[in-house]
């Protein structure tokens, strides 16, 4: 089910990340967990509007999802995955309203028009189990079923989807700025910063969710369709292989200067039929597949300002979708390629999102005004594709273990020209401790070298990465010899190819620069 596009929109109002489990089963995945647990109730109010039927019953569910507050999902933070969720299916959620609502006297897919007033319907939900901690909750209701939590092309809301979550600052989301989630401790606190969960478990009521922002994009669907590369060498774009002593010829860098990957919206054109099929089912035809730019608000105050300069050099401006290589598990078997985030440490490459180049990006957010704090003239576009250049810089953290620095690690202090890289070094560390909470230490070494997926996202947290389930064959379903089926015992389904690919930090050009600069101990995987 396709919406229309109504912009503009608030700034973030949900981000949900891949790995969510059965509420039943799910144990977040934090050391020591165990025992005792705390248990969450609230209820869910919906303003939206009216939901689709089926076969005499309502489509969807309302999810609300619980994040660990050292863990929030992309873009807000470094967590990869829910603590926990639960699901209030269509049909409870709208018990009350169902004599509103419109069936099919065949039991065909009904969809009220767009025209149709809001409604506005309630249920309760229940969390467990969670470990002591901080969290913050999140949701969306799903309003044309497609949301399947166990994989990573279906754990994201698409468009028409309704999101919202428990939120401080509601008023002011619905004028524009990002939203303060209300943080609910779970536990007794220890005296040293920490909530633990006493021996008779813990119970917080009365925590309200609210849905009523209908999200007017779909997923950044994107598969990397070329690689413009003078600095490596690089002629396939699904196998970009980035040195880990990686150096730029001068500073500020030029385009050449970096290696830029082509990221075009949907699939393959020979995949696109398959794509808007079984099982996959998605957006990308009728209409074609685009991808959303736009200029992204830093600082979250709901105006695009001098102030939200997040720049590689002087003028050019952070766009959206935000572009990062994310460090995932090394393959257990040869033909086990895993499509997991490495979760301990985080190592994460930040891209830098292009208009096509620096001197077009450069143009979307003027140099200079008069006024700092006038806004800057907005700028938003669909695009077929975008360019992401690859940064020489990675981010390693813990996300779980406050008590530890996080780590930047940059590859070289200067360009090949002598010209320094970073020109404040203290104002970056604050920076870095004031985004994740803990203190930062700047290293010039080599880059951790592995796999990393690659990933686009959108203000509103919806996310997609490469690779993914659809391009990735499971072990229970090998891939045919041609490459272009996954078969398993009893049935088969087609492989898309180009959603199989990655970004691979590999072996340095100067193994002495690497020897005598190493890479920090801090990103090695727990």
């Amino acid at each position: 089910m396709r919406r229309s596009l109504a912009l503009p929109f608030p700034a973030l109002l949900l981000a949900l990340a891949a790995g969510c489990g059965d509420p039943d089963t799910f144990v977040p995945d934090i050391p020591g967990f165990s025992g005792p647990a705390g248990v969450v109730e609230g209820t869910l109010t919906y303003t939206g509007p009216p939901p689709c039927t089926e076969n005499g019953k309502v489509v969807g569910a309302a999810l609300v999802l619980a994040f660990d507050k050292r863990l929030l999902p992309p873009p807000s933070g470094l967590g990869t995955g829910a603590a926990s969720l639960d699901a209030i299916p269509a049909d409870v959620l709208f018990a009350s309203v169902r004599d509103k609502l419109v069936f099919d006297k065949d039991g065909k897919l009904r969809c009220p028009d767009a025209s149709a007033p809001n409604i506005t319907a309630s249920g309760t939900w229940t969390i467990a189990p969670l470990s002591g901690g901080t969290y913050q909750f999140r949701g969306f209701y799903d309003r044309d079923g497609d949301f399947n939590p166990a994989f990573s092309i279906s754990n994201l809301p698409t468009a028409g989807d309704v999101g919202g979550g428990a939120i401080d600052n509601a008023a002011e989301v619905l004028m524009g700025a990002a939203p303060r989630y209300t943080e609910v401790n779970v536990g007794e606190p220890d005296g040293k910063g920490n909530f633990v969960i006493p021996a008779v478990g813990v119970h917080v009521p009365g925590v309200g969710v609210t849905l009523g922002q209908v999200l007017p994009l779909e997923r950044p669907v994107f598969y990397p369709s070329a690689v413009d590369d003078s600095v490596a060498g690089n002629t396939d774009p699904r196998k970009v292989v980035v040195p880990s002593d990686f150096e730029f010829e001068t500073f500020p860098p030029k385009d050449t200067s970096f290696i830029r990957i082509t990221f075009s919206a949907g699939v393959a054109d020979a995949e696109i039929d398959a794509a808007a099929l079984t099982p996959f089912f998605l957006p990308v035809k009728d209409p074609a597949a685009t991808l959303y730019m736009a200029l992204e608000d830093v600082n979250g105050d709901g105006q695009l300002t001098h102030e939200d300069h997040v720049v590689e050099s002087a003028g050019i401006p952070q766009l959206y979708p935000s572009s990062v290589f994310s460090k995932i598990n090394a393959p257990r078997l040869a033909n086990d390629k895993r499509i997991e985030t490495q979760s301990r440490p985080r190592v994460i490459m930040q891209g830098l999102t292009l208009l096509k180049n620096l001197l077009l990006t450069s143009t979307k957010l003027p140099p200079a005004m008069p006024d700092p704090m006038n806004p800057v003239p907005p700028f938003q576009s669909f695009e077929p594709e975008v360019t992401v250049a690859v940064r020489p810089a990675a981010l390693c953290i813990d996300p779980v273990d406050p008590s530890k620095k996080g780590v930047f690690v940059l590859s070289r202090k200067t360009a090949a020209d002598g010209a320094a890289i970073i020109a404040d070094e203290e104002a970056l560390k604050q920076g870095l401790a004031a985004r994740f909470g803990r203190p930062f230490d700047i290293v010039y070494g080599c880059l951790p070298e592995g796999q990393y997926s690659m990933n686009l996202v959108y203000p509103t947290g919806q996310a997609w990465s490469v690779p993914n389930e659809a391009g990735v064959c499971a072990l229970a379903e090998p891939q045919t010899s041609d490459g272009k089926t996954c078969k398993a015992v009893t049935n088969a389904r087609p492989r898309l190819v180009s959603q199989d690919a990655m970004l691979i930090v590999g072996a340095p050009k100067d193994a002495a620069y690497c020897k005598a600069n190493p890479t920090p101990t801090a990103c090695t995987a727990l």
